[in-house]
């Protein structure tokens, strides 16, 4: 279908970016009807089968042809950098760029979400059947109570791969040795995420499972390397409605619902470019105020990540990849990422009283303080056998969850060419700065003490970073270890909470104030979501056909 089509036609949907929510949810409304007419328009290109990006050995994925390359501003507690934020650009969005991590979180963010916008559709719950509906799970013993095994998306796990790493059982009974136990049949993603699970990847045999392939988009139109600019909108003295959108190139199309799902970055940006945001913020570059939404770009969460890499005592015992251990040979072994296992763990809560004390300015009651009364998922923590090239390191990674600091996104300019500001501000809470610290702490105890078999007889300590004189040890000080996040922190590229449901939308997903609009994204959830997020998008999305579709019955 040629511009001038697409332009003549008026469509009951069009979706705005063409990512995992807007494959989802053009997938299932035309299963629902066929007769609808439904386009999907995506900056990016349709990259479904590139070899450079589907198979495991993938040349081309963040900082590459499909990745947006934004990057924050200064951030003020890292040392005044800016962090690289990768956003896959391209049909099926993050999905063609991500590290396919299938990790759903803990059952107790979904339940904050369903409390918070009181609304069980957005509990666990409430979502725990589509989450299901979108995953086609491979193993042995499986919960079906809370695992789908018919979905789209394939789920491969390291023993449904034949892929258990020389290093498996030391790794877990590393763990067990500093109080952190195996889950259940060692699945995180059955609502409980406290523990160790295998790592589980939406991969068939390694082949990257993209968004928009899995979900076939045949019988949607669908526009590539196409910006929009902006939602068009009709406002009377009764109502604002938005009937349609505007391409870069000046090209006005219409429809009768448009769906904004251009990510946590994106879908602020063009809603304010629509008028549609905070006044001071629109008119510092004259943009005609359409409605004063003041949290439009408000909220923004994001994961941070810290890697960090050990010496292997004995290369030659073949622990590590690039060692001349065979079993690394076998072509399964480049299936998925070198490791077996996450482990997600809580942080210690007589110091989490004092740095929830020093952010809110009282002591807060354990018994109440939604950080306290239960267990809560914030770290979690990542062993890889690999870190160089000849078997000799292996490395962790200490990903923070449950982040309490909330940031921004802003425009730079009146002109959708032009990247927003993108502001998380990491780690600007006690409570962050304190879980991190901890969550550090706890690896370099499970690496590098004798409370462990790693740290007893596999490892031989930190290799350290240039610019610091001290590795990091069981006798790193806290200032120690605060210099080195500081230093070190990146992004885990989760963003969330710019459309904040409960603020900006409301529960069936549609923007406050506006009729005829919705968002169904990253930005939509209104608290940290302590999984990678895309297993919570796609439940979101699922979920959001299907209300989408019941509101056209109706």
């Amino acid at each position: 279908m040629d511009i001038s089509e697409i332009k003549e036609t008026t469509w009951d949907y069009i979706l705005v970016g063409g990512g995992l929510s807007a494959s989802v949810v053009s997938h299932r409304l035309f299963e629902f009807n066929p007769k609808l007419k439904i386009l999907v328009v995506e900056a990016g290109p349709n990259a479904n089968d590139r070899p450079d990006i589907v198979w495991p050995n993938s040349t081309n994925l963040m900082g590459g042809d499909f990745d947006w390359k934004y990057k924050t501003v200064q951030q003020p507690h890292l040392n005044g950098r800016q962090i690289d934020l990768p956003s896959g650009k391209a049909l099926g969005g993050g999905t063609t760029i991500n590290n396919n991590g299938w990790v759903r979180g803990d059952r107790v963010d979904y339940d904050l979400w369903g409390s918070k916008v009181n609304d069980a559709r957005w509990s666990y719950d409430g979502l725990l059947p589509f989450m299901k509906k979108s995953e086609n799970f491979q193993g042995e013993n499986i919960n079906k109570q809370q695992r789908g095994t018919d979905g789209p998306s394939f789920i491969q796990s390291v023993i449904s791969t034949n892929r258990q790493f020389p290093l498996r059982n030391h790794a877990l009974q590393s763990w067990a040795e500093i109080g952190v136990e195996a889950l259940p049949g060692l699945d995180a993603n059955a609502g409980n995420a406290i523990g160790v699970g295998d790592l589980q990847e939406n991969k068939v045999n390694g082949r990257r499972e993209i968004a928009s392939a899995v979900y076939s988009l045949d019988g949607v139109a669908v526009l590539t390397e196409t910006l929009v600019e902006k939602v068009l909108t009709n406002k009377t003295a009764e109502d604002i409605s938005a009937v349609g959108i505007k391409l870069e190139s000046g090209v006005e199309i219409r429809g009768h619902e448009i769906i904004v799902s251009a990510g946590a970055v994106r879908t602020p940006q063009i809603l304010m470019l629509s008028g549609i945001g905070p006044a001071e913020e629109l008119n510092k570059f004259k943009i005609p105020v359409v409605l004063d939404q003041p949290e439009v770009g408000k909220n923004l969460i994001d994961h941070t990540i810290f890697h960090h890499a050990w010496k292997v005592k004995n290369p030659a015992d073949g622990w590590a990849l690039g060692s001349n251990n065979p079993v690394f040979a076998k072509p399964q072994y480049g299936w998925g990422s070198p490791m077996d296992f996450l482990a997600t763990t809580d942080v210690p809560k007589e110091g989490l009283v004092a740095a929830i004390t020093e952010d809110e300015g009282s002591t807060p009651d354990p018994l109440t303080h939604p950080l306290l009364n239960q267990k809560r998922a914030f770290v979690e923590n990542i062993f890889m056998y690999a870190g160089g090239p000849d078997g000799s390191l292996v490395s962790l990674a200490l990903v923070m969850l449950l982040t309490t600091s909330r940031g921004s996104v802003k425009l730079a300019s009146d002109s959708i060419r032009d990247h927003p500001l993108v502001d998380p501000n990491y780690l600007s809470t006690a409570v962050d700065r304190y879980a991190i610290r901890e969550g550090l702490k706890m690896q370099i105890r499970y690496a590098g003490s004798d409370a462990t078999i790693i740290g007893r007889e596999i490892l031989d300590g930190e290799k350290g970073v240039p610019g610091f004189d001290q590795v990091l040890s069981t006798e790193s000080t806290d200032g120690d270890i605060d210099a080195r996040l500081r230093a070190g922190v990146g992004t885990c590229f989760h963003p969330m909470g710019t459309a904040a449901m409960g603020s900006v939308i409301d529960t069936n997903l549609r923007v406050k104030g506006i009729k005829n609009l919705r968002v169904v994204d990253t930005s939509v959830f209104p608290v940290a979501i302590t999984g990678h997020l895309q297993v919570a998008t796609f439940a979101l999305a699922e979920q959001a056909a299907e209300i989408i579709y019941a509101d056209r019955r109706e």
